[in-house]
C-alpha cells in the first residue's frame, strides 16, 4: 500500500507528514481543504535528505508477522507441545504429565510473543520515496 503525504514536520527519526487524498497538492497542510480531518497528519520514520514542505511516497512499515499476530500466537503454541512433546519422549522423567505439554507451549508462545513485541515498527508507516524519485 503506497500512500502520497507532505512533510510537516522533522525531529530526530520521526517525521510528521500530512497525507494527500487526490492528485493535487495544497500548500498548507494544516488548512487544506482535501484532508478529512485530523487523522490525516500522522508520523512516520524518517529517512536521510528530507526537507520540510517536501512530497513523499509512504508504505506500511509492518510485515507478516506483526499483521497476523493471532496466527504466529497459535502457531508458537503448537510448535512448543510439539517440541515438549519430542523432548519428553527422548528424555525420560520418570512418569508422564499431560500438563506438561501445554505448560511447554505457553513457555514458547509467550518467547515468541515478547520476540514479536521487540521487532515490531514503532511507527505505522515509514518514507519509501522522496520527490525526485531517490529512495
Amino acid at each position: 500500500m503506497r500512500i502520497r503525504a507532505k512533510i510537516i514536520s522533522i525531529s530526530h527519526n520521526a517525521a510528521k507528514v500530512c497525507i494527500i487524498k487526490e492528485n493535487t497538492a495544497c500548500e498548507s497542510c494544516s488548512a487544506c481543504p482535501k484532508k478529512m480531518g485530523i487523522q490525516d497528519i500522522i508520523t512516520v520514520a524518517a529517512i536521510e535528505g528530507i526537507q520540510v514542505g517536501q512530497e513523499v511516497v509512504l508504505r506500511e512499515g509492518r510485515n507478516w508477522f506483526t499483521k497476523n499476530i493471532i496466527i504466529f500466537v497459535l502457531l508458537a503454541f503448537v510448535l512448543g507441545m510439539i517440541l515438549t512433546e519430542v523432548l519428553s519422549a527422548l528424555v525420560s522423567f520418570g512418569t508422564y504429565h499431560a500438563e506438561i505439554d501445554l505448560l511447554g507451549g505457553a513457555l514458547i508462545t509467550i518467547m515468541m510473543v515478547i520476540v514479536l513485541r521487540i521487532k515490531s515498527p514503532q511507527y505505522l508507516f515509514r518514507i519509501e520515496m522522496i520527490e525526485g524519485g531517490k529512495n
